[in-house]
């Protein structure tokens, strides 16, 4: 089968590291395979140099990453207004057996249409994190209408979609995003000398885009207080963003700058995965959170906001495999930790963690997506 896959980039990202193991299932499955990827960020595509070999992949549009806004703005407008034509005539010329907008490009794209199947990988809640409107789910119906499949990551995401957007249960499937676990593990023993000094301390760690959604400046506030109460570990933060230096300012109001470390991103963060005494996240709405399965596989507990969807698919509805927090309930995520200071619980939930992290690993993915696109084939 010959299939292309439409995704947005190749920078720091949960999306982008799925998208890598969801490439290496499809070439694995005996596929031919085109990835089209909208945007080169040239030096900051952290993840192309692990593009499976035989994935053919190339970039749309250069990025532009200067401060001007009108600029970045008229790159955005060429790039919408050019898009679905430069995907209609890919089709067309390569004659694809399916097309899969790994990243909802096509979304904005209403009347999009092609003689081809066209499959919507969904990474977030229909909500995120807001009530839904009866116009959006008006919008949404119109917007989701042209594709055949769609693969919703978490179960409160499929139900969404079945009772909110009133879709036939057929159209709409469960696939867990797929962890390429041995990867991971063989990555984190791959240890940058710059990084050496830092993972001899013992430290929780974040590890996300530094954005509004996954609300990054909770945690300083839940690590202060967590510092009053006398914790000796440090809190690191992999990534950035535009709360950069939102975070920067409350590090140095809370005379922090001792304990708390904003390492940026980097290609390779395994090994602050593998050497974490807690994984911490405060989301305040999710797809399937890759950052918490990863951190799983090396044992690491994990404290997370219990928001709308991903965490408790992963975290189990009553807290089962790692700690849910009622959404921005940082007094309670204080609790949440200090509770994991007791040895006897924190050696409970390492071997729970490591467990559960087997039941989203690139073998289950293959065998959902062979499954798919054999009924895709057949319908």
């Amino acid at each position: 089968m010959k299939i292309l896959v439409l995704h947005g980039h190749l920078s720091m990202g949960g999306e982008e590291r799925v998208l890598i193991s969801v490439l290496k299932n499809l070439r694995d499955l005996g596929h031919n395979i085109d990835l089209l990827i909208t945007w080169n960020h040239k030096e900051n595509n952290l993840f192309e140099n692990e593009i499976p070999k035989g994935v053919n992949y190339e970039f749309l549009f250069d990025f532009y990453d200067g401060k001007n806004k009108l600029i970045k703005e008229f790159y955005r407008f060429l790039a919408k207004n050019k898009y679905s034509k430069l995907i209609k005539e890919k089709i067309k010329k390569e004659k694809y057996d399916v097309v899969i907008d790994y990243s909802s490009n096509l979304l904005k794209y209403e009347n999009f249409s092609v003689n081809v199947p066209l499959i919507s990988w969904v990474h977030f809640s229909l909500t995120f994190g807001e009530k839904l409107t009866s116009k959006k789910i008006e919008k949404y119906k119109r917007q989701y209408k042209k594709y055949s499949k769609i693969i919703a990551i978490t179960k409160v995401m499929q139900k969404e979609f079945l009772e909110k957007l009133e879709m036939n249960s057929e159209k709409v499937v469960m696939i867990y995003n797929p962890i390429d676990l041995e990867f991971i593990k063989k990555r984190a023993e791959d240890v940058e000398k710059k990084y050496e000094k830092y993972l001899k301390e013992d430290y929780f760690l974040q590890v996300s885009r530094l954005s509004e959604q996954k609300q990054p400046e909770h945690l300083i506030d839940i690590y202060y207080k967590l510092k009053k109460k006398g914790i000796k570990e440090k809190l690191y933060f992999i990534g950035s963003g535009i709360k950069n230096e939102l975070l920067r300012q409350k590090i140095q109001e809370y005379k922090l700058e001792n304990d708390i470390f904003l390492l940026g991103q980097m290609e390779n963060p395994y090994p602050f995965f593998k050497n974490a005494k807690l994984f911490v996240h405060t989301a305040k709405y999710e797809g399937l959170p890759t950052v918490l399965i990863e951190s799983m596989t090396f044992g690491i507990p994990v404290v997370a906001y219990d928001c709308p969807t991903g965490p408790k698919d992963i975290l189990g509805e009553n807290s089962e495999y790692g700690k849910l927090v009622p959404l921005n309930d940082k007094d309670k995520f204080v609790l949440d930790i200090l509770e994991l200071e007791n040895r006897e619980k924190y050696r409970y939930y390492c071997e729970k963690a490591l467990n559960r992290a087997k039941d989203f690993s690139i073998e289950s993915n293959r065998n959902k997506l062979k499954e798919l696109l054999e009924n895709l084939v057949f319908e």
